[in-house]
């Protein structure tokens, strides 16, 4: 069985949660099913579970608050107002509601009021802590390719994604490009972060990765019962007549089972709020 990577479950996971061997749905078709999936959870809860970048155009509307499309805003890179460029170490953000706000110390002042004069490059998506972290080991600066010095560098690798924050009350996401003992260098920081900030890695919530690999399991169900149809569930040899049964039944049982465990699962992590 070959190796294959979706976005959030790989063709391994699938087949472990699923129960069905390739004799039954081939490795392609289990590729495919996980490519039809993931999106669809996506869409359902108007966010993604990896770090995603996008660039934003809203009309301005004459105040200091702005709410953003997608959340939750895990770092604004960059921001124009009106055709000029505005330092994104001036905005506050709320990073669940996708909620920015210019500090006293904006150029602008506020978003002026125009049509599509706010242009925003941020990164949005719905992670969680791991329990791999660190703290840094000198105050650090903003800029591209930082090298942050932490106290311990075990367990974090290239492309990572980390949150670096601290007592200042600046926090913010940023990717590792690269990294050696003891130091982390991050793609970007929009912020300068003191001494003995938390350096911590992000991943995927497990909760949500359980439920791709059901919900890509019941699809694989649904599968096997569409082509059952064509099983030989009966012999008649002259009077003598033998039943196998109907292999339907097993997995309508199987598929219920996924159902439920889905339902429960979708109730533990709520939509994102969509804004138009």
């Amino acid at each position: 069985m070959g190796e294959y990577d979706g976005d959030y479950v790989t063709l391994v996971s699938v087949r472990r949660t699923a129960g069905i061997a390739s004799t039954e749905i081939s490795d392609a078709d289990v590729k495919a099913t996980i490519d039809e999936v993931e999106p669809q959870l996506e869409r359902y809860y108007n966010t993604v579970f990896t770090p995603k970048e996008k660039i934003e155009v809203q009309d301005g509307n004459g105040t200091l608050r702005m709410v953003l499309f997608n959340n939750p805003v895990l770092a604004v890179r960059e921001l124009k107002i009106d055709g000029t460029t505005e330092d994104p170490a001036h905005l506050l953000v709320t990073k669940e509601s996708g909620k920015i706000i210019l500090s006293s110390d904006s150029t602008a002042g506020h978003f002026i009021q125009k049509y599509n004069s706010v242009v925003v490059k941020y990164i949005y998506g719905m992670l969680e802590e791991s329990s791999t972290s660190s703290t840094t080991s000198a105050a650090e600066v903003a800029g591209s390719a930082v090298s942050v010095s932490v106290a311990s560098s075990t367990g974090f690798t290239a492309l990572d994604w980390v949150e670096i924050y601290g007592m200042d009350g600046y926090r913010e996401v940023a990717q590792i490009s690269s990294l050696t003992t003891g130091v982390l260098v991050l793609d970007k920081l929009v912020y300068g972060h003191e001494l003995g900030s938390v350096v911590v890695k992000l991943q995927v919530n497990q909760i949500f990765t359980k439920l791709m690999n059901v919900c890509c399991a019941l699809a694989m169900v649904a599968r096997i019962i569409g082509q059952s149809y064509t099983d030989i569930v009966g012999y008649n040899l002259g009077e003598l007549r033998i039943q196998k049964g109907e292999p339907y039944t097993q997995w309508r049982e199987t598929a219920s089972q996924f159902m439920a465990e889905r339902d429960d699962l979708l109730s533990r992590i709520k939509a994102r709020p969509c804004i138009m």
